[in-house]
């Protein structure tokens, strides 16, 4: 190993291992970019080596178990991601070489000042590691904290249950939906292996490109949405000279949905930043809203709408395969307590609801308390709303995701339209019409 890759080595695991420090702590993973790393081998190893950590967050804990007979020492700076990141290059990347993973999880750890007094301990545990490779008892239900696989089992069943584990270690899938009904052919204008999903959505057969480098990116044909988000405007039909009210708008691909269904949008977010992001997002796709930057549980004015459209904050559990690290940041207690805002933000919406006009709710999460419960609640309270089922043909006959109520289910291993592969997010859906 020549002096120059060995620094840069070091260079990208002392980062990764930074990086993963703060998920660890309760921070979102954010990718790093160009303003990290300018060279781009650079950084997609970077990304790599803290996605990989990542998705066998769990197994690397039964690993550390053992090797770690005291545990992992508290107050020790980085000694904890450079490890999990050198279980996680010596277990699950051998490409990258066994030796260079220990040396450079070693070396990590000896130039942090709180973690150096670690280092022997360090070497002897991934030499435990390297030792017994081809042995560790990796089971795919150790990808999932226990108390969420035993939720997952007792909701969906366990051969659900570990199909959903199995998907953490695939890479997501990248969806596209095309404006104005206007579909390319495979293989057309540069989109190569483009899949049929359901209409407008099709699914590319790489996750491994630049969104922004796609053609026809900067004359807003297409924009980035995942085939399960797509759902809940699906189900509102055309929209032209209706007016539609849009809550917890941001990022905005529902919000460009019903802008494309001829809607006349007005979008509500409570965050400033991300408010201006739904702006530019629209902007590209040259989409007009109103923007209204409000608190969803607290809208001014008597204005009513033919259908209002609410994305709750929730758990976000059904985007663990993006985002694993929300497995392990989420508490069962949370979903009880998110459950209470979403119950007042359900409850605002209703109360912008026109006579005969549509209430969409859903959420990116896979917990009944954030989806089935919080219906029948609200259907509880409210006799002024019914239910109204989905039916296959609003989803151009695809069933799979349309559960005995009449709700959108969408679970992450869900058998997708014409045979496609890949999951797709947690998803759930309940449309609600006004009646009195």
């Amino acid at each position: 190993m020549s002096a120059r890759s060995n620094t840069a080595g070091l260079d990208v695991r002392r980062a990764a291992a930074q990086r993963l420090q703060l998920v660890l702590t309760g921070a979102p993973f954010i990718p790093f970019g160009l303003g990290d790393f300018e060279d781009g081998r650079e950084r997609g190893l970077a990304n790599r080596l803290v996605t990989v950590a990542l998705r066998r967050h769990g197994q690397i804990n039964k690993v550390l178990d053992q090797v770690l007979e005291k545990g992992t020492p508290k107050r020790a700076g980085l000694f904890e991601p450079a490890m999990r990141i050198g279980i996680a290059q010596l277990l699950f990347m051998p490409e990258l070489g066994a030796h260079a993973a220990l040396h450079l999880a070693v070396e990590t750890i000896k130039r942090d000042r709180r973690a150096s007094r670690f280092a022997k301990l360090a070497n002897a545990a991934l030499r435990t590691v390297q030792r017994d490779a081809a042995s560790w008892p990796l089971r795919a239900q150790d990808l999932l904290p226990e108390w969420m696989f035993k939720r997952w089992t007792k909701r969906y069943g366990e051969t659900q249950a570990l199909k959903m584990a199995e998907l953490l270690l695939e890479q997501p899938p990248l969806d596209l939906v095309f404006k104005n009904g206007v579909i390319p052919q495979e293989g057309a204008d540069g989109f190569d292996g483009l899949a049929a999903l359901l209409p407008q959505s099709y699914r590319l057969a790489t996750r491994d490109v630049t969104v922004a480098d796609l053609p026809a990116y900067e004359e807003g044909q297409w924009w980035v949405q995942d085939l399960s988000s797509t759902l809940p405007a699906r189900l509102v039909g055309s929209l032209v000279g209706k007016n539609v009210l849009d809550l917890c708008a941001a990022p905005g691909g529902k919000t460009a949905q019903l802008c494309d269904l001829g809607g006349l949008v007005t979008a509500v977010e409570i965050e400033k930043d991300r408010l201006v992001r739904l702006r530019s997002n629209l902007e590209r796709l040259n989409f007009h809203a109103k923007m209204v930057e409000a608190d969803a549980t607290q809208l001014d004015g008597a204005d009513e709408y033919d259908v209002v459209l609410l994305d709750a904050p929730c758990s976000a559990t059904g985007t663990y395969r993006r985002h694993p690290e929300v497995l392990w940041h989420r508490k069962e207690r949370d979903f009880t307590q998110r459950a209470e805002l979403q119950s007042q933000m359900l409850a605002a919406a209703a109360k912008k609801v026109a006579n005969g006009g549509q209430l969409i709710y859903c959420t990116c999460s896979l917990e009944p308390e954030e989806g089935e419960n919080q219906i029948k609640q609200f259907l509880d309270k409210n006799g002024d709303f019914e239910l109204s089922p989905v039916q296959a043909k609003e989803l151009d006959g695809w069933t799979g995701p349309i559960d005995v109520n009449g709700y959108v289910r969408a679970l992450p291993c869900l058998e997708l339209p014409n045979g496609c592969a890949g999951g797709t997010d947690g998803f759930f859906a309940a449309r609600l019409q006004r009646v009195a």
